[in-house]
């Protein structure tokens, strides 16, 4: 078991109250006005993720009920994914299915039809961003199967003869579901296969969304919202170290930004703290993968603890600042290109460029792979075409080479390759974005790896 399922089972926790608590010393006086301000910080890095999982709780109409989009995501369109991922950076190779879990009053049963060889996929997320299971193909093969889902802190039943159960550490928690869908042939099959996706809650039981928003836009509002939905989700025992931190400015479990008896100077410092930390978010995470990109040949590869974080905070943060609910390599693995072969960013306001696969060399995928782009703003770019992604989920719109290679180019225009695969690309700023769902071996360990993003030309001028 994780720690958060230690945590969440009774395991003892360094909570803020407790430290807040603690003998009177120097060291527990109000912090100044400058501590104030990166204890703010760091309270912000460290509770982001847990209040876009609110946010996103708080998009759903009902507790413990399927929300299932049967089209993918488009530029014009953006229903739950805006939730999930405040639009950003959409998948569009499978179908979503959103469920906000309460499991508080007892197990809630999923069943699933036979899906034969299809992808599927339940992925569970706990509050703070970590993936603590998935009911998928990969752990529990293709159904047909019912599983009960449920809470270890909380009742244990009653559960259905014949069901699996699956354990979880919270009451609360996301569970998303992806279908994968190919043709529009296969899109309906795939529909039907979703339409006999059943959810069952306790009998009786039909719980408020309880999902914890800040009252206002001031950071000090934030926060506060922050210690509530700590208090109602209790953090895993790793995290004793940055709570112990943060209820010195009255951030934690039981606590308000007021019970920590700060100056005037200090409470307008914490204030301050947030909302710049809240407006540099963005430039830190993408910092962050153009450090990866430099080392990788233009390619941002993620740690390996994605959606298993532990105490990395800030790569934490700026997952869900990027792309929010991410999976866990073993997974899917999510590679963005960013930089050209000359480690220059991709920019479709001048230049045009390939990406070649050689023949034998596609990405190592068991489940599919697939390349996207998106704009600056994490946006699919509009094309004539309505083509977003290229993808082995749709192998007969696969362009090959003669010699067995595929070429995907990247152009504000369609450059009517006859054995070249296009996307769109935008005026400005794009990333193309390389998804291996069920990666094999060679794309964990590294031994395979994308080949550079190759400038085609710049200014009308060609290179190849």
């Amino acid at each position: 078991m994780t720690a958060l399922g230690a945590a969440a089972t009774g395991s003892v926790v360094t909570t803020p109250a407790a430290t807040a608590t603690a003998a009177p010393s120097l060291f527990n006086l109000p912090p100044g006005p400058i501590m104030s301000a990166i204890l703010a910080a760091q309270a912000y890095i460290y509770g982001y993720p847990l209040m876009e999982y609110e946010r996103v709780r708080a998009a759903a109409p009902t507790l413990n009920t399927f929300i299932n989009l049967t089209t993918f995501a488009n530029p014009d369109v953006a229903p739950i994914w805006q939730a999930i991922g405040g639009g950003k950076r959409p998948n569009v190779d499978t179908f979503y299915s959103v469920v906000e879990l309460d499991l508080s009053n007892g197990p809630v049963v999923l069943s699933i039809p036979d899906m034969g060889s299809r992808y599927y996929s339940f992925q569970l997320t706990d509050p703070y961003t970590n993936v603590t299971g998935y009911i998928n193909s990969r752990t529990y093969g293709s159904g047909p199967g019912t599983y009960a889902i449920t809470w270890t802190g909380g009742p244990q039943g009653p559960i259905p003869v014949g069901a699996t159960v699956v354990e979880v550490p919270y009451a609360s928690m996301l569970m998303l579901g992806r279908t994968l869908a190919g043709d529009t042939a296969d899109q309906q099959t795939a529909i039907s296969l979703i339409n006999q996706y059943t959810l069952t809650p306790p009998a009786g039981f039909n719980p408020p969304n309880d999902a914890i928003l800040p009252a206002n836009s001031s950071g000090i509002a934030y926060l506060n919202a922050m210690s509530d939905a700590i208090t109602q989700n209790p953090p895993p025992a790793a995290d004793a170290d940055i709570l112990a931190r943060i209820a010195r400015i009255g951030v934690g479990a039981g606590l308000q930004v007021a019970d920590a008896n700060l100056g005037i100077l200090s409470t307008i410092a914490v204030d301050v703290a947030v909302n710049l930390t809240a407006a540099i978010l963005p430039a830190l995470a993408q910092l962050q993968q153009t450090v990866s990109a430099l080392q990788h040949h233009g390619w941002a590869i993620p740690n390996e603890n994605i959606g298993d974080f532990g105490t990395d905070y800030l790569f934490r943060a700026g997952v869900a600042q990027v792309g929010l609910v991410a999976n866990t390599q073993d997974e899917a693995m999510y590679e963005a290109g960013l930089l050209d072969s000359w480690y220059l960013p991709l920019n479709g306001w001048f230049s045009s460029y390939k990406l070649h696969f050689a023949a034998g060399q596609l990405p190592p995928a068991d489940a599919f792979w697939s390349i996207t782009v998106y704009d600056a703003d994490g946006k699919l770019v509009a094309n004539t075409a309505e083509q977003y992604s290229v993808s082995n989920s749709r192998p007969a719109e696969l362009i090959y080479a003669p010699d067995g290679s595929l070429d995907i180019i990247f152009a504000k225009t369609d450059p009517g390759d006859p054995n070249a695969n296009w996307l769109a690309i935008p005026n400005g700023g794009f990333s193309a974005y390389l998804r291996m769902y069920l990666p094999e071996q060679a794309a964990l360990d590294r031994t395979w790896v994308p080949p550079a993003i190759q400038r085609r030309s710049i200014f009308g001028i060609q290179f190849q």
